[in-house]
């Protein structure tokens, strides 16, 4: 994992917002190109949507289609591996590749400033060519505006409740 190092303007070719599958995927191939490129995880360890599942959870897909590029899922290939599996494999994952993530640390704002991208962290700023967003769609509920104009007969849930 990435060190803080803060006391200077950083910048990289891409950020990724996001340390789950897909911006670990991301990474590998990033690294694969010789790129500079660092992923931001506000979590303390990578994939923490994974923490927050349900300790019972296995995949409904089997082993041999559940693997990141570059590293197959280790186990039975038609066996379905379980929460605890997922979040072993995508370590493994960020430590085989050694991935630039840099834990707890949210990243508060995105703006433009010329041909850069300017993200907006606790305790500085990172100036990049590109940024990801890969923080995936269930984490934080998103509810329309709509929704405060529908009656209360009409029951509103969000997957993250």
């Amino acid at each position: 994992m990435v060190p803080s190092t803060r006391a200077h303007a950083e910048h990289y070719e891409v950020v990724i917002v996001g340390g789950g599958q897909a911006g670990l995927a991301l990474g590998h191939y990033l690294a694969g190109q010789g790129r500079k490129f660092l992923i931001l995880e506000r979590g303390e360890d990578v994939a923490p949507a994974w923490r927050d599942r349900w300790d019972s959870l296995t995949l409904f897909t089997p082993r041999a289609y559940d693997g990141l590029p570059g590293l197959e899922f280790p186990g039975d290939p038609d066996g379905y591996p379980t929460r605890a599996e997922v979040l072993a494999y995508l370590q493994e994952y960020a430590a085989k590749f050694d991935l630039p993530v840099r834990l707890g640390t949210p990243v508060r704002g995105l703006s433009r400033e010329g041909h850069e991208f300017v993200l907006e962290l606790d305790d500085g700023r990172i100036r990049a060519e590109q940024v990801v967003i890969a923080t995936g769609p269930f984490q934080e509920p998103r509810v329309p505006a709509i929704a405060g104009d529908l009656g209360p007969v009409v029951a509103q849930m969000h997957s993250s409740a």
